[in-house]
């Protein structure tokens, strides 16, 4: 069973990282600490996979910036590491062909046993009603499910999203909603985003204290998000 006290899980987040903030990493930390002290799960790892420059996000900074800056963020992390299988692809991965990929390693490194679950923030989870410009999903709900069921999703709360109504108003997930772990910050709910830094560089703002010296430092010296 997914959550079972004892289960050896790895904790995984996937995204744009365009650059990493604090947020990402507290993410982690706190999705760790919850299954850690409230579910008595072992948590074994935890990964951060920057998207492939084939994803097309605007003003997406090439992956081998995006790695450079997530390597500079985790560095200090006794457990927090950067895999760069997912951002080398030459076609932009779907999270659960993502997750599989994982899975199969960590399995072979911690034991048959060992599952990974997706972390996110409550606005992701907004989005798997999305739909993209040529009428497709963003997210496959079916995929979702499977993500769910099989995997693990905990959802870290973010002001302004409301994953409990996302969940229940979409009938593939619809009854699979109480499978996912909904955890709230209430040491330092944080609202920083990478877009909100992108920003704040492009108009020579300060951002100090929201991601780690080392990533301010690798981003000035490779003057990345000037407009």
């Amino acid at each position: 069973m997914l959550w079972s006290e004892g289960s050896r899980i790895a904790l995984l987040a996937c995204g744009s990282f365009n650059p990493p903030t604090l947020m990402h990493l507290r993410m982690l930390e706190v999705a760790k600490n919850y299954l850690e002290h409230n579910l008595r799960c072992a948590v074994v790892d935890g990964i951060m996979s920057p998207v492939a420059d084939s994803f097309g996000k605007p003003y997406l900074a090439s992956a081998s910036h995006r790695i450079a800056m997530v390597r500079a963020a985790s560095e200090t992390s006794s457990w927090i590491r950067v895999d760069d299988w997912e951002c080398v692809q030459p076609r932009w991965s779907r999270t659960l062909s993502v997750m599989k990929h994982h899975r199969k390693e960590l399995r072979e490194r911690f034991g048959p046993d060992t599952n990974i679950a997706l972390v996110v923030g409550g606005d992701v989870v907004d989005s798997f009603t999305k739909i993209l410009p040529n009428g497709d999903d963003l997210w496959n709900p079916e995929e979702v499910r499977e993500i769910i069921t099989e995997f693990g999703l905990i959802v870290i709360s973010r002001d302004g999203s409301n994953p409990v109504y996302t969940l229940s108003s979409m009938d593939a997930l619809r009854d699979v909603a109480d499978m996912v772990q909904l955890v709230v910050d209430e040491v330092c709910p944080c609202a920083v985003s990478s877009t909100k830094l992108r920003s704040a560089i492009a108009g020579g703002k300060s951002i100090m204290y929201t991601t780690p010296n080392d990533v301010i430092k690798y981003i000035h010296a490779n003057k990345l998000y000037k407009m």
